[in-house]
Formats: structure tokens, C-alpha cells, sequence
């Protein structure tokens, strides 16, 4: 059998040996001039290195040395590298370690030099003659034995001793040779400076100039094709604990791909990428800031040298900015001091070409998360035995290892990104000494051993010329400016460019800057009673100067744009045009402004407001209880005096109440909002959008739904950047669909964001949400992200937008505990009208159970009884909600000076009971005091109509009149008023209360149960001489009217 195999692999070979190579390519490098060098009698030459690459020098003699001799400076000496063509593992090796060149001072302190024929006579003395003529042969060897040119080139001369040089490195510089892997054959002539290394004595120190011409004949890059390039930076290790045990001079940290998946038993996949080597433990305040190619760590080791350095930087003021940690790595960032706090400094990076397969191969295994980065560290450790002696023989021990996920360099437009990768210590722990608890002091001292420690991270920069998976065009072309320029040797984002606005949205910003001054000196005039400018002539003045800048802008951008111009005269026409428009606007704002009531204007305004808020809490648990016909009919009167607040409010009504297209129809006008009014509506409009786009018939729009969703809210969230909802609801969205670039995009802004100081939208004074009267709950958190959620949840449920608080919901329910999570995701539930048919409502806290005695319920346990009864409510089962909302009503009830978190439930029995004929249960709910004028309006309207179902005609009585107090005209309350009179006698009062409740034609009376009443009365027994009072009436004088009333 073994001489088939031998036959078919020889075969298999002659297979393989008839493909033709691609041929190698010789890269040529002439050193064609040299600048002034430094004065010294000692000879000087240049080394170059390439890696580990063979410079082979162009002469007769085959020469890999790569040194140029001093005296060969300015004869244009030329070497070559080979390059196989299209092989993708020599481009890369090239690009990852420029050609190096360093200049060198050759001390020669000691040398002798013999010619072949002395060698023979000094090899054939005997030992007594050496003893005798040595000193004296060698002085003589030194003096007149010198060779000269001449004989140079005649004898062969041999070092028969061996040589004592001192090489002393002067100057460094290098030379990038990606520039010459185009598609075509190219010649690059580069001028490089050689600077001086730090350790150089002053009188050698000389910035040497030098130009090479860099060439091929035949293009190494033929046939493949470079789309993108990537470089990884290791920055530095912070945080190292005192315990662990490192040996700095042999740290070394691995990069390689890993697997997600085991393979099998255990063992992950892992795949070698690169090192970084040779870490020095120094303040972090004193680290070089430049970064270096790591290759030049083996060759030169002098880092601080300004020939080795690159263009990119590390922001020693900005280090821990702009960080995608490792998800829950906890670490506080202010806590290290650069000034005070040592760190293992690395500052070198790799280079690496991408062609279109490796980068859609990259692209595919980390947008299927089948593969992360693990990052390893090892120290050399020397070996010991048994007995604890140390060996000989050093083995690599693993110290570090973190895991870093690349999957954000996917997000679209990313492609620089700075991880602080957490690394777990796996190493050995020193012994704990005991010592003193230090205390901290105006410097930073050490921590001590008691203290909590802060988890150990790296910082690791990937960067990209183009995001991943897309095209860098100028590695396609190599242009020659390109080239010039140096683009491939370093990768800083560019600075981004301010979003240009369009032009309708610079005219939008400048009419609505104008529209806010007309408004503010309206104002201005108002409050300061001004009947004058020269009574505010100084403020006038600068109000003056500030109309002029908004005038020219609006000019510029509006009026210049309808008309060019070309001459002054034709610029003032402009400005003609400009008065006679404004002007109309201005009077038909001021216009608007009056019929408004100068409500906006007036000294009393946080008043007005306070008003405007009663009316739309009382409106909105009217409401929620279901009375339709006295929400409606405040709701119509504050409709009739609106302003731009109500509007507003009254868009977030709708959108609870899910009238979409009602809500749409607030974005068709101009509205003048706040700024947090604006931000707010902002949100409301993108919700809208998505439903209108979800719910088209046409299926190739209403696919889009979720992208354009998406889009959206991150063009929001990059408008509003320091906001931090958009950016928690686009993760919360991108974890829902399980789109780890999208989840990791929108983390590592937000933590960013977390690090400065936060511009959260502020809870202003605003009207009652449903969420609000119906869970008004602030659950408890063990971590901060889980409050932090929370609070954009509350945030979109109070605007209405219940599936943007569903997503996120979603995502900090697992921080809740089980109560919490069944009482948000039920209200939930019956908002959104998802509630299944077969769902229960379970009991938690105590609800239900019977201890004999009443207790107080706990608050949770108040929201369970509370939500349980909004589930039955929801499905009409009014009996089981009674039920529920019972036990609130008899064992809980509001704090003082607080707002009572289960108003809803006592409004919703005392309305149930009344529907159940259940007076006196009404009664009892409604007998505490409640806050709002027109809430209490309402509660005495539904218990004097209690009281009159219970024929306690005189407490009912009582009841509508305070109802009158609160300054609101009620047909229904004056008709209960006059129908009581009539029951009591007082026809008198009973006319005049009918004539008051018909007094608005327009208004009339609309509760049933009036006219249901006033038929049972039997018209014969009642009374029609009205002409006075009687005389025993108790309630005669309490009502008294004109006939204008």
C-alpha cells in the first residue's frame, strides 16, 4: 500500500508543480542623496531592516546585509526586496513593517588588519619568537600596515582578530512602502529626515536629511484588489492591583479571533491575529502620546524618538472619553488620576490590508456573532521543581485574558472605536502584607487592601479607512496626491462636519426667532406697562440690535432667495418687500395674541396654567370613570379658550386615547412651543409617522416600518445628542431584534453620554397622564441602568407612546422584582388593549387574604388591588373591579400634602356603585376631601346625586351648591337644584335655578335623570303661587336672582 500512496502524492505534487507561480517582483530602493551628517572622525552607515525580510544589495557580490557604508553615500547605491506577486501574506508583512532606516557611528577602539602574506609569516613563527616580537610586531603592524586604496584593491584583507566596534545609533527614520502597492509599476521618490535619538551627545545630534527613490518594474499588486484597512492600537492596562504578581520586561498580549461556540468538549476555536510587547509601568501622565508601528519595538528600543513616531496620538486630556466598555464592566473613570496612577503603557499598533473577502468574511462571522476578539497576556515564569527551587528551563504563564466585541465597527458609519475591554487576573496573588489603612490626602495615594477594587481594563483602538464592509476608494486608486499626503499611515477620524441644514429649515429657525421676539417684547410691554419707548429707551435700544441680526438672516435666507440682487437699489427694494410682509405678520401675531387673552402674556400666567391643568386632570378621570357627558362638556369649554398650551396638552390626550389622526392634524400648523415642548411633540411625530407608515395597505411601504422607525430615531437622537431616551429606546429596539452592532451603537453613546453632565428632560409642572392616575409607582433598583430605564420609560407612558414604554420595558423587567414586573406589564397591557381572554389576575402582597381585622394595605399591595381592578374595569366586569378597588377604598387612603396614588380606584367604585345602586357605597368613597376645584365639582355632582337617590334632600342640596363655588357654570348642576326645590317646596328657588340652568342656549341640560325625575312629580300637587317665599322655608333666602341672571 505504501508504494500507492507514494505514486498518487507524487502525482498530486506533478498536478500542483504544473500550475505557474506568480512571479516575484523585486522592489528597488537608491539612497540617491544625503544631507549634511554629523562631524566625527569615526565612520558612519545607515542599516535598514524590513521586518524579517532579505535586502539584497544590487552588485556582483551576493550581499544581504542591508548596509550602506559611509563612503558609499553618494554613489546611489541600490538593494531590492522580493515580493511575490498577489501574495496577500508579503503585502501584509510589508505593510505592518515599514523599511527602517537608521544611522550609525562605528567606534572602532581596537582593530588590527593583516594582508594574506603577513597572516602565513606570523602563522609560521615559533611560539619563543611570538613571546619576543609581539609588542613590537604589532605597533609595527598598526603604524605602517595601514592599507590604502590602492592596496585595497590588490590584497584581500582578513580581521584575524575580532573586531571590539561600538555601534552608536544617531538618527531614525523610515519609509512606508505601501505607497507602492498599485496596480501598475511606480517610482516614489521620498524625502526623509533622520532625526536624532534622545540619548545622542549634543555634538552628534544633527537632523540628517536624505532622499530615496522607491521603484518596480512590474506592479506587485496585479490581480487582487484592496477595499479597506484596518489598524489596532493596545494602548495601555489601568487599574493593576498591588497583589498581582507581573513580570513587566516579558509581558506579552495575544489578540486572536475566538469562537462564540464551543467546538467540542469545551475548547473554543481560536484563531492567532497579533502581539503587543514590551509594556513599561510609568504614570500615565508621563507616556509618550504618539503611537508606534510594534515592529519597531524589536528593532530600535528607544520609543520617545521623533523619527519612529506616527501621525496617530493617544488624548492624554481625553482617555477615558469616548470608551465602548465591556458590557457591565463598572468602573469609575474619575477615580484614576493620570497625574498619581501608574499604568503598563504599550502605545503601538498593527496595519493590516483588506481585500473584499476578508472583509466580507469578517463581516459575516461578526454579524452572525459566531466569533469575538480574545484578548490574552503572558508572562515568562521560570519553571521549579518539586522542591521549589527554580529551573532552568521559563514557560509562558497566563496572566490576563478579556473578550472584546467588535461587532459596533458594523453599525453603519463607524469605523474608529476605542474598547475598554475588561480583564479578568488569572494569574498568582503576592501575599497580603498587612499595613495601615491610608488615608487620602491632597495627592493620591495607594489603595489599601480593604478598599473594593476596581476592575483591571485595556484600552484597544480598531479603526478603519472605511466602515466595515464598504469601499475605501483611494486604495483603489492610488492617486499620486494621496500618496503624498501619507493617508495610509494613519487612521484618526476626521473631524466631523456640522450637519448642514436645508434651506427650509434655516428658514423655519429665523421665522421662529422672529415670531419669539415679536412675542417676548409683546411681553416685555405688558408686564412693564410701557406706554413709551423713551420710558425704556435702553432696553429698546438692545432689543433694537438683536431685531437687526434676526432681519438680516431672514433677508438673507428668505427674501434674497425669491430675488436676486445685483445693486443696492435693488437690495432696498428687497427690504421693502420685507416691511410691508412682516409687518402684516407682526400684526396678525399680535392679533392672535389678543384673542388668546394675552394669557401667554399676563403677570398671572403660572395661574392661568395651574387652571388649565385642573380642568385636564378632572377631564381625564372623568373620563377614565366613564362619565363621557361631563368630561365632554369642559373639555368643549376650555377647547373654546384654548392657547397653544392646551393644544399641546391636548395632542398627548389623543395620543393616550390612541386618536392618531386628530393628533396628526396638531403638526399641520405652526406651533409655538417651548424648547421641551418641541423636544417632546418631537417624539410624538416620530410615533405617528411609524403608525401611519405600519398601517399603509401598500405591503412594500409598511415592510419598512421598523427601519424607518430606526432611522428615525437616531437622526433624533444625534439631533437631541445629550438626551439620553433616544438613545436608551433605539437599544431597547436594536435588543429586540437582536442587532448587535445596533444594541452596542446605541450603549456605547449613551455611557458616553452618562460621563458628562446629563441634560435629562425635567419633569415640568404638567396635567395628570394615564399612566399616572392609573400606576403611579416608582419601583426600586439594585443597579443604577435599571432607575435609569425606568425613568425615559415614565417618560414615553406619559406621552401616550405605549410601545416605545413596552421596548424598553422589556429590557429592565428582569431588575424588577415579580410584583413590580406583573403590575407594569399588566397596566401595560390594558393600554395598549392587548389583553388575552383568558388572562387572571394574580393576587400579590396580602390582596385577598382575610385576617379578621382590617390592616393597611402596603403600597404594593394597594397598586396589585389597583391594577387587578383596571383589568375587570377594562373588560366591563364592573361587579369584580368593584371588588378590587373596595379595598383601597376602605383601608387606604392619600397621604396629607401628597398626591393620592389611588384616586382612580375610589373615583371608579364610588362611579360603579352608583351604577349598582349602591348610594351609601358612593357615598363613603367619595366623602374624603379631593384635590383640584373641578375634581371637587364633580365629586360633590355625583354625591349629591346619591344623596337624592337616598331622598336626603337636604344633604343633596348641599352637595350641588358647593358645586356652584367653583366659579364653573353646570346646566345639570342648576337643574339638580332646582328639581331638589321643587321636592322641598321652594318653588321659588326651583324657578329661578331652571331659569339659570337655561340661561346658555346653547348649554343645555343633559343628564336624564332630571327629566326622569321631574315626571314622577305629580304636577297637581304642586304649588303654583310663587309670588314670595314661605315663611317656614329654611332655604329660601338661599338663592337670589335678577332677572338679568
Amino acid at each position: 500500500m505504501a508504494p500507492k500512496r507514494e505514486k498518487k502524492d507524487k502525482k498530486e505534487n506533478t498536478d500542483d508543480d504544473s500550475k505557474p507561480q506568480p512571479p516575484n517582483i523585486f522592489l528597488y530602493i537608491q539612497l540617491a542623496s544625503i544631507g549634511i551628517l554629523p562631524t566625527t572622525k569615526h565612520a558612519l552607515e545607515i542599516h535598514m531592516d524590513q521586518g524579517e525580510s532579505v535586502i539584497v544589495k544590487c552588485v556582483e557580490q551576493y550581499d544581504t546585509e542591508g548596509i550602506i557604508l559611509e563612503q558609499e553615500f553618494h554613489t546611489k547605491p541600490t538593494y531590492t526586496l522580493i515580493f511575490q506577486q498577489d501574495n496577500l501574506d508579503r503585502i501584509n508583512q510589508a505593510a505592518d513593517n515599514p523599511l527602517l532606516i537608521k544611522l550609525y557611528m562605528r567606534k572602532v577602539e581596537s582593530s588590527t588588519t593583516f594582508t594574506e602574506t603577513e597572516v602565513e609569516q606570523e602563522t609560521s613563527l615559533t611560539e619563543e619568537d611570538k613571546e619576543e616580537n609581539t609588542v613590537a610586531a604589532v605597533i609595527e603592524d598598526v603604524t605602517h600596515l595601514s592599507p590604502t586604496p590602492d592596496a585595497a584593491q590588490v590584497n584581500i584583507e582578513v580581521d584575524y582578530f575580532a573586531d571590539n566596534d561600538d555601534l552608536l545609533l544617531l538618527c531614525v527614520g523610515y519609509l512606508d512602502l505601501i505607497k507602492l502597492f498599485g496596480h501598475h509599476r511606480c517610482m516614489v521618490r521620498e524625502e526623509l529626515y533622520l532625526y536624532p535619538v534622545p540619548d545622542v551627545p549634543n555634538e552628534l545630534r544633527c537632523t540628517v536629511h536624505s532622499e530615496w527613490h522607491l521603484y518596480t518594474l512590474v506592479p506587485i499588486a496585479k490581480e487582487i484588489a484592496f477595499t479597506n484597512m484596518a489598524f489596532v492600537s493596545f494602548e495601555s492596562i489601568y487599574n493593576l492591583n498591588e497583589n498581582y504578581a507581573l513580570n513587566v520586561d516579558t509581558l506579552e498580549v495575544q489578540l486572536s479571533f475566538r469562537s462564540t461556540q464551543p467546538v467540542t468538549r469545551n475548547e473554543y476555536h481560536v484563531i492567532p491575529w497579533c502581539s503587543f510587547n514590551r509594556f513599561s509601568d510609568v504614570c500615565i501622565a508621563n507616556q509618550h502620546s504618539y503611537l508606534l508601528f510594534e515592529s519597531f519595538r524589536s528593532n530600535v528600543s528607544i520609543d520617545n524618538c521623533l523619527g519612529l513616531k506616527s501621525t496617530m496620538e493617544v488624548s492624554i486630556h481625553q482617555l477615558f472619553q469616548q470608551l465602548m466598555r465591556s458590557e457591565n464592566l463598572d468602573v469609575v473613570f474619575n477615580a484614576i488620576s493620570p497625574q498619581f496612577d501608574n499604568a503598563l503603557i504599550c502605545n503601538t499598533f498593527h496595519r493590516y490590508i483588506l481585500t473584499r473577502e476578508m472583509s466580507d468574511a469578517l463581516y459575516n462571522v461578526f454579524i452572525l456573532q459566531r466569533y469575538v476578539i480574545l484578548v490574552e497576556a503572558f508572562q515568562t515564569a521560570s519553571a521549579t521543581d518539586n522542591k521549589g527551587t527554580k529551573g532552568a528551563k521559563a514557560s509562558k504563564q497566563k496572566v490576563f485574558e478579556g473578550i472584546l466585541d467588535p461587532a459596533i465597527m458594523l453599525f453603519p458609519g463607524v469605523q474608529t472605536i476605542r474598547f475598554a475591554v475588561e480583564l479578568k487576573y488569572l494569574g498568582i496573588q503576592k501575599k497580603a502584607v498587612k499595613t495601615k489603612r491610608v488615608t487620602m490626602g491632597t495627592s493620591k495615594q495607594r489603595r489599601s487592601s480593604t478598599e473594593p477594587l476596581e476592575p483591571t481594563f485595556a484600552i484597544i483602538k480598531l479603526c478603519l479607512l472605511a466602515p466595515l464592509g464598504e469601499t475605501y476608494h483611494e486604495l483603489k486608486v492610488f492617486r499620486e496626491s494621496f500618496i503624498s499626503q501619507n493617508r495610509l499611515l494613519h487612521c484618526n477620524k476626521p473631524p466631523s462636519e456640522p450637519p448642514k441644514a436645508t434651506l427650509c429649515e434655516i428658514q423655519r429657525e429665523v421665522y421662529l426667532r422672529f415670531d419669539a421676539f415679536v412675542r417676548d417684547t409683546i411681553r416685555y410691554i405688558v408686564d412693564k406697562n410701557v406706554q413709551s419707548v423713551e420710558e425704556k429707551r435702553n432696553h429698546f435700544c438692545c432689543a433694537l440690535q438683536n431685531l437687526s441680526n434676526i432681519l438680516l438672516k431672514l433677508v438673507g435666507s428668505d427674501f434674497n432667495n425669491r430675488i436676486h440682487t445685483s445693486s443696492n437699489h435693488e437690495f432696498r427694494n428687497i427690504c421693502v418687500l420685507a416691511f410691508n410682509e412682516l409687518e402684516t405678520r407682526t400684526h396678525n401675531l399680535l392679533e392672535k395674541i389678543e384673542d388668546e387673552g394675552f394669557d401667554e402674556l399676563i403677570k398671572d400666567r403660572h395661574k392661568k396654567s395651574e387652571q388649565l391643568f385642573d380642568a385636564m386632570n378632572a377631564i381625564k378621570l372623568m373620563n377614565a370613570v366613564g362619565d363621557k357627558r361631563m368630561a365632554s362638556y369642559f373639555y368643549e369649554k376650555e377647547k373654546d379658550h384654548s392657547g397653544p398650551l392646551f393644544e399641546f396638552y391636548d395632542l398627548i390626550v389623543k395620543m393616550e386615547q390612541s386618536e392618531y389622526v386628530a393628533a396628526k392634524a396638531f403638526f399641520k400648523t405652526v406651533q409655538i412651543l417651548s424648547p421641551l415642548q418641541d423636544y417632546l411633540a418631537g417624539w410624538i411625530r416620530i410615533f405617528i409617522n411609524y403608525v401611519d407608515t405600519r398601517d399603509d395597505p401598500d405591503p412594500t411601504i409598511s415592510s419598512n416600518a421598523n427601519e424607518c422607525l430606526l432611522n428615525s430615531i437616531t437622526q433624533y437622537a444625534e439631533t437631541h445628542v445629550s438626551k439620553l431616551d433616544g438613545w436608551i429606546l433605539l437599544y431597547c429596539y436594536y435588543k429586540r431584534f437582536d442587532y448587535a452592532p445596533g444594541f452596542n451603537y446605541a450603549r456605547w453613546r449613551l455611557e458616553e453620554e452618562l460621563t458628562s453632565p446629563s441634560h435629562r428632560v425635567n419633569e415640568a409642572a404638567a396635567p395628570l397622564s394615564i399612566w399616572g392616575i392609573s400606576l403611579n409607582m416608582n419601583p426600586e433598583f439594585a443597579k443604577e441602568s435599571g432607575h435609569m430605564f425606568f425613568v425615559c420609560f415614565k417618560l414615553f407612558v406619559r406621552l401616550g407612546l405605549y410601545e416605545f414604554g413596552q421596548v424598553i420595558f422589556n429590557e429592565f423587567q428582569s431588575q424588577c422584582d415579580e410584583v413590580d414586573r406583573y403590575l407594569i406589564s399588566t397596566q401595560l397591557k390594558i393600554l395598549l388593549k392587548q389583553l388575552d381572554d383568558d388572562f387572571e389576575p394574580v393576587e400579590h402582597g396580602g390582596v385577598g387574604e382575610d385576617n379578621g381585622e382590617e390592616e393597611e394595605l402596603t403600597p404594593q399591595a394597594a397598586f396589585v388591588a389597583q391594577v387587578n381592578g383596571n383589568v375587570e374595569f377594562a373588560r366591563g366586569n364592573w361587579e369584580k373591579a368593584a371588588n378590587y378597588y373596595e379595598r383601597i377604598v376602605d383601608q387606604s387612603s392619600g397621604f396629607e400634602g401628597e398626591r393620592d396614588n389611588y384616586l382612580l380606584s375610589k373615583l371608579r367604585f364610588a362611579y360603579i356603585s352608583y351604577e349598582m345602586d349602591n348610594f351609601d357605597q358612593t357615598v363613603n368613597a367619595l366623602s374624603q376631601p379631593f384635590d383640584g376645584q373641578l375634581l371637587s365639582l364633580f365629586c360633590n355632582y355625583l354625591m349629591g346625586k346619591a344623596y337624592y337617590r337616598l331622598y336626603d334632600f337636604n344633604k343633596a342640596l348641599q352637595c350641588f351648591i358647593t358645586c356652584t363655588s367653583f366659579g364653573a357654570h353646570v346646566p345639570n348642576i342648576w337643574g339638580f337644584l332646582a328639581l331638589i326645590n321643587l321636592h322641598l317646596g321652594n318653588n321659588v328657588n326651583a324657578i329661578n335655578c331652571w331659569k339659570y340652568a337655561r340661561i346658555d342656549p346653547t348649554k343645555c341640560i343633559t343628564d336624564e335623570t332630571i327629566f326622569e325625575e321631574l315626571e314622577l312629580i305629580d304636577v297637581d300637587s304642586v304649588d303654583l303661587f310663587i309670588d314670595g317665599p314661605s315663611s317656614g322655608s329654611t332655604t329660601s333666602s338661599t338663592f337670589s336672582f335678577t332677572d338679568d341672571e
